[in-house]
């Protein structure tokens, strides 16, 4: 049964199935579908033979459906084909079950139909929507596709690609199309009816073989760094055990650009409570705690310790900061000496306090200002750092938050050349994303314009997570859609550093700490800093092994479907970086000359950023199979540590 948008609000708010119920439309008319004849395929494979022998257990035995269980472990992208070789009672249906760690699909054919129907089975919320009587787990179906077919079925083909889709082909044509978030890892046959019977294989995964190149002497931009914001309260959050922890982990995964948020409307007009906790705001953040606007000036001291850098903005200014309209009203138009006055008084404090001012600063993130305001803004910042002696702090333009919004910012930016002297790097956020996870290449265009805006300025991807609640899950295949992305900023933006909305989070409805931050604390776990979903291993499969001062180089490679990107810097700092989005496993021939490898790390549905010993090299040859949906980081560079007297400190 499909779940009612009015019943799905009324009971399931909470659930991980929303962002799949909701929203829903009702099933499409079934569509007849005319098989052509199958395409020749190959032999061998695993033999399937329906009904199997009769169980010797009289109990506990799944009544009804014989079962046939595939070992394997399923990758986070594949195609896998079931060969039909004899349908013994064409009246019988046969399901091909996928499942994973919060739902799974169902592919049923059987009977001239095929049927195909993703559930959801993780929370006890869902067991009220439960089609299957005296159920002995909570399950409901979130979407539902059929297809009604003449001909002889010869092969069921599934595939789950890099583009958030459940597809399925009969005899080689596509037959159903779902949008599909879920993760799989595990498969399995059943026959319904008590006459069936069905003889066919399950052919093998496919392998194909990709040459990628790499040649040092082609540079592109110059590497910043990796980061985020690291909230005050979560930090605090911390045991003191939790904090050594995390220090450790933001050495290792290389997130050494802690962007600030501090305090905006709540800032007294004598600029006095830039750190005091009791300021921290919720924002719009559900039920979850006070996490923002105010800063933590020791925790920012400690990053510079570590060779990290800070970068500081308003999004809200100041009440006593912003102009009031004719009929008395508060608008977001800046008044600019209190505006720069307030910047400035930042800079003055960090350095106090933190021992320096931030490296950056930002004319203000998110609010669109008229373009003649946001100039002036610029000239008028940097008019005022400058006359305070803070000629070294450079200043990021306006951040919105889409790309497309980052477009017109720049355009209005470099509409005056004085302007845009003013301006070191160029910045947006990147939430627009989001709308291309069905299509990830859609977004090539909008990259490329900005790129040609804005010119030979280094860009930097000042925030990116997945807020769209649609998307806001824990698994892997959304955060590969996002890995994508990062690839997308760094080739075709040539992006100098990237900043994932939040590093540290303190979340009380779990789903914020799935998709907008990478790490929260836990609370069952003496307060440790953890993983909070696949998020932070795919972001790591780039931060972790990509440092300040490398450069990126350039990089071919002759499948479009491996995302390559090589970078290069002092001694024996080479990484390659290889994300695989095809479904089938590549092995890759490599050739880089001069490269130096030690390591490779892959991240994967069961891999977190799992480390192993680089594969020998055959001159400037070497070669590595990558799985597909997996990310492979082939490199020299060492993971970073925290020195055991920085504890001591």
């Amino acid at each position: 049964m499909k779940i009612s948008r009015r019943d799905f609000h009324t009971t399931l708010l909470a659930t991980p199935a929303a962002a799949q119920v909701a929203g829903q439309n009702a099933p499409a008319p079934v569509q007849k579908l005319a098989l052509p004849a199958g395409p020749s395929v190959e032999a061998g494979g695993e033999p399937i033979d329906f009904p199997l022998p009769p169980s010797l257990r009289l109990r506990w035995t799944v009544t009804g459906l014989p079962r046939q269980y595939f070992m394997e472990w399923l990758p986070a992208l594949f195609e896998r084909t079931l060969v039909i070789e004899e349908w013994k009672t064409p009246q019988s249906r046969l399901q091909w079950i996928f499942t994973g760690p919060m739902g799974g699909f169902t592919v049923e054919a059987g009977a001239s139909k095929v049927r195909v129907f993703q559930r959801y089975d993780d929370s006890p919320a869902l067991a009220k929507y439960s089609s299957v009587r005296d159920a002995r787990h909570p399950e409901a179906i979130v979407e539902e596709s059929s297809v009604e077919y003449s001909g002889q079925l010869q092969s069921i083909a599934v595939t789950l690609d890099h583009r958030l889709s459940l597809r399925v082909a009969l005899n080689g044509k596509e037959a159903i199309v779902e949008h599909c978030a879920l993760d799989v890892n595990r498969h399995q046959l059943a026959m319904v009816g008590e006459q069936g019977g069905f003889r066919g294989r399950l052919l093998p995964p496919a392998v194909e073989t990709a040459t990628v190149a790499v040649d040092s002497n082609t540079r592109f931009q110059l590497m910043m760094g990796w980061g985020g914001t690291t909230t005050p309260p979560a930090f605090a959050e911390l045991s003191q055990e939790g904090a050594r922890a995390w220090w450790r982990k933001l050495v290792e995964y290389n997130l050494l650009l802690q962007r600030e948020y501090p305090v905006g409307a709540r800032l007294k007009p004598e600029m006095t409570n830039w750190d005091r906790p009791r300021d921290a705001s919720p924002h719009y953040y559900g039920d979850n705690f006070p996490n923002c606007e105010t800063s933590d000036f020791a925790y920012n001291r400690r990053v510079r310790q570590l060779g990290g850098k800070v970068i500081f903005e308003f999004w809200e200014l100041p009440v006593w900061a912003r102009q009031y309209d004719s009929q008395g009203k508060i608008t977001e138009i800046p008044k600019m000496a209190e505006y720069a006055k307030a910047m400035v008084r930042y800079c003055q404090v960090a350095r106090e306090k933190a021992g320096a001012p931030p490296e950056i600063v930002g004319i203000q993130n998110e609010v669109r200002q008229p373009p003649e305001i946001w100039q002036q803004m610029a000239v008028t910042l940097r008019q005022a750092l400058d006359d305070a002696g803070f000629r070294d702090v450079k200043i990021h333009m306006h951040n919105s938050p889409t790309l497309a919004g980052g477009i017109a910012a720049a355009r209005a930016f470099q509409a005056k050349e004085a302007v845009w002297k003013t301006i070191d790097y160029a910045t947006s956020n990147v939430y627009d994303y989001q709308n291309f996870f069905y299509d990830p290449d859609g977004f090539d265009a909008r990259a490329r314009e900005m790129k040609e805006v804005i010119g030979s300025k280094p860009f930097l991807a000042s925030e990116l997570c997945v807020n769209n609640a649609a998307f806001q899950t824990r698994t892997y295949r959304t955060a590969l859609a996002m890995g994508q992305l990062y690839h997308k900023l760094l080739t075709l933006l040539d992006a100098c550093g990237a900043m994932y909305c939040w590093t540290l989070l303190n979340v009380a409805q779990p789903s914020y700490g799935w998709t907008r931050t990478l790490m929260v604390p836990d609370p069952e776990h003496g307060f440790a800093p953890v993983a909070s979903s696949h998020q932070l291993r795919v972001f790591g499969a780039y931060s972790r092994r990509v440092r300040e001062g490398m450069t990126r180089v350039r990089s071919t490679s002759s499948n479009p479907n491996l995302f390559v990107t090589a970078f290069n810097g002092h001694g024996d700092q080479y990484t390659l970086i290889v994300l695989n989005r095809s479904t089938v496993r590549q092995k890759i021939s490599l050739t880089w000359p001069g490269a130096v490898f030690h390591h490779l790390e892959t991240a994967s549905p069961q891999l977190e950023n799992a480390v192993e010993p680089a594969p020998a090299a055959n001159g400037n040859r070497w070669e590595l199979t990558v799985e597909p949906g997996a990310i492979v980081t082939l490199t020299g560079v060492e993971l970073g540590r925290v020195a055991d007297d920085f504890f001591k400190a």
